[in-house]
């Protein structure tokens, strides 16, 4: 189910799946799918009607150059932990957002290379936080 879940989830997102690592401060490394929204129309469509999502997937949003990044939750149906991640690769800040549908903005407080969405709850359970480095190949952070 999960398999094939992963294969229409992918399919639907017109965007490539690649690793990403979060190497964690206490020295674990976590290493998520995630779909690259690689050009502004992806970025623009995120995650938008995905109905469900795996543990340990997501979206990576590369920003270059870094900028103040701002995010809604129109039309996005799976509730999402935003991680904010600084030039460099450090984790700069962790926001989730349980509102589903929500025009609200959520702004980074400074400049980032990139934006990782997972399932909303996920950087908890999985102990990511402020300082954890993000690395990706073919993705500068």
């Amino acid at each position: 189910m999960v398999k094939r879940f992963l294969l229409l989830f992918f399919l639907a997102l017109p965007v490539a799946a690649a690793p990403l690592s979060v190497a964690t401060l206490d020295g674990r490394e976590l290493v998520f799918e995630v779909a690259v929204a690689d050009t502004a129309e992806k970025q623009r469509r995120g995650l938008m009607f995905v109905k469900d999502m795996a543990p340990q997937h997501g979206m990576v949003f590369p920003m270059q150059p870094p900028r103040i990044a701002q995010f809604w939750m129109r039309n996005t149906l799976v509730p999402l932990d935003m991680i904010f991640i600084l030039p460099g690769g450090m984790i700069g800040e962790i926001v989730t957002r349980l509102d589903t549908q929500s025009d609200a903005p959520t702004r980074s407080r400074q400049k980032v290379s990139a934006v990782l969405e997972i399932n909303a709850g996920e950087a908890q359970r999985l102990k990511i936080s402020i300082g954890d480095l993000v690395r990706m190949d073919g993705v500068t952070f």
